[in-house]
């Protein structure tokens, strides 16, 4: 009788512990989850930037546009040069009160950089810059995306 009973508390025992393989398995779907929210974050980022970009584009097109009303053309630079926020044609906008501060992308490297161009000696102009996703109507996932008046 006494062996019956060890034997039973011993199984008892046992059983209350998770196998090697339940907590392999375990482990290996949460990684994929975490894996999946990982993607997804990294989408919204890269939507959000992008939002961004095209914010700051509208909001330099009517800093111009407010420019062209005041001098009657735009700001002259027709070998088309890079917005930094400490450029030129920035601060001279920003001096103006025509932006209320700095416009700059917001990764602002590599290809990421918005470029003003002016063209037919100020009558028009091209900004130009980058998207990472396509998921805004209207442009694309590449640096081909410009604004015009």
């Amino acid at each position: 009788m006494h062996n019956k009973i060890k034997k039973y508390q011993t199984r008892k025992y046992l059983s209350k512990g998770f196998t090697l393989i339940e907590l392999l398995v375990v482990i290996a779907i949460i990684g994929t989850l975490a894996s999946i929210v990982m993607v997804s974050i990294n989408d919204v980022r890269a939507r959000s930037r992008d939002d961004r970009r095209v914010a700051d584009m509208k909001a330099f097109r009517d800093a111009l546009a407010m420019y062209q009303i005041q001098n009657i053309a735009y700001p002259d630079e027709p070998a088309g040069a890079p917005i930094t926020g400490t450029d030129t044609l920035s601060q001279e906008l920003i001096s103006e009160r025509l932006l209320s501060g700095p416009i700059v992308d917001p990764t602002n490297t590599g290809q990421y950089i918005y470029t003003y161009q002016s063209v037919s000696n100020g009558a028009s102009y091209v900004i130009k810059f980058c998207l990472e996703t396509s998921s805004l109507k209207g442009y694309t996932q590449d640096c081909n995306n410009q604004i015009t008046p």
